[in-house]
């Protein structure tokens, strides 16, 4: 039986407003998707938006570059096969192969500031974050605020390279050698950790970007083992592994600790023990790889995620094992 035609108009013309209704719907409201914009905004302690963190996670269309073991046992030595490099989701979906050199390893991704770029093996090689293409270079671990160039604190000093053009900055002369890890967002200040310093077994350092005194922040009351820590994207905030869990502070030059002395420590519980963690762009998550407490730091694990406002975990299950001490970071949505 054919539709009447006024019946038809009448169709189509509701049809036609329930459409452009789910359409202004879908306009107000508030996307998750992750947005990498500089200065980063970075809001650690937020309430989460939606309490299935996976599913927030999948949401912010987030990705991470990780560096796996592939699942096979170590050799007699206690040496692990080499690792190679995977983009996956940040929620553990789309796991993809980057590289495939069984005889090499591929480790320490570092991802730029404005998430254009990442290194690995040190500033060994470059990689575009959206094409993923690969090409040698002479930089280091750590990235200035520019995302043009890298930096690292040597023998001779502190040195700036240049990405693009491998050139190098005079050595800036300091007082010691440290291994800096991360550089604040305003450029100013590096964070590292030293080891039977000013009467400790660990502490967390700062040192001017510019040269100066070494500044020792504030232990964490358990003293039971800190290093690696991280500045939030912003500068605001840092993390760090505060032996029997990750902890978080601000952080704020001006104040004669460089904190405001507050810390919160995530549930050791779901963190397990020693772990090292890298910043989502926008401060909201942390990932870090799982050591059970009744278990080895030697032994590698499996990476995980933790929203920080409420503590909540995933773990993500790639075949194999990432490695510890940052062989994984952060990267913006696939265009």
């Amino acid at each position: 039986m054919r539709c009447p035609r006024g019946l038809f108009l009448l169709l189509a013309a509701g049809l036609g407003v329930l459409c452009l209704a789910e359409e202004k719907e879908a306009q107000t409201k508030p996307s998750l998707r992750a947005v990498w914009t500089l200065p980063a905004v970075c809001e650690p302690f937020s309430p989460p938006r939606i309490q299935d963190l996976k599913e927030e996670l999948r949401q912010t269309g987030y990705r991470l570059v990780i560096a796996i073991h592939p699942d096979k046992p170590p050799t007699p030595k206690g040496e692990y096969p080499a690792r190679d490099l995977y983009i996956i989701n940040a929620d553990g979906t789309g796991l993809k192969q980057l590289t495939n050199t069984p005889d090499k390893e591929e480790r320490t991704p570092r991802v730029s500031p404005d998430g254009k770029y990442f290194t690995y093996n040190y500033g060994d090689f470059l990689v575009d974050a959206q094409t993923l293409k690969v090409r040698p270079a002479n930089g280091a671990y750590v990235w200035a605020p520019d995302s043009k160039r890298t930096v690292a604190c040597e023998k001779r000093g502190i040195v700036y390279t240049d990405m693009e053009s491998g050139k190098e900055s005079p050595p800036l002369k300091v007082a010691r050698k440290v291994d800096v890890l991360d550089l604040s967002a305003d450029g100013k200040w590096f964070i590292f950790e030293i080891r039977e310093y000013l009467g400790e077994k660990y502490t967390i350092d700062i040192l001017p970007a510019g040269g100066g005194e070494i500044r020792k922040l504030p232990n964490h009351p358990a003293k039971t083992g800190e290093c690696h820590p991280a500045f939030s994207p912003d500068g605001k905030w840092m993390c760090w592994n505060a032996g029997d869990s990750l902890s978080v502070r601000s952080f704020d030059p001006a104040l004669p600790d460089a904190t405001d002395g507050k810390i919160v420590t995530l549930p050791k519980e779901k963190l397990g023990q020693d772990p090292c963690g890298r910043w989502s762009h926008c401060g909201r998550y942390i990932a870090f790889v799982k050591i059970p407490h009744t278990g080895s730091w030697r032994v590698h694990s499996p990476l995980c995620i933790v929203r920080v406002a409420d503590g909540e975990t995933i773990t993500l299950s790639p075949p194999g094992w990432v490695g510890h001490h940052w062989d994984y970071d952060w990267l913006p949505p696939a265009e």
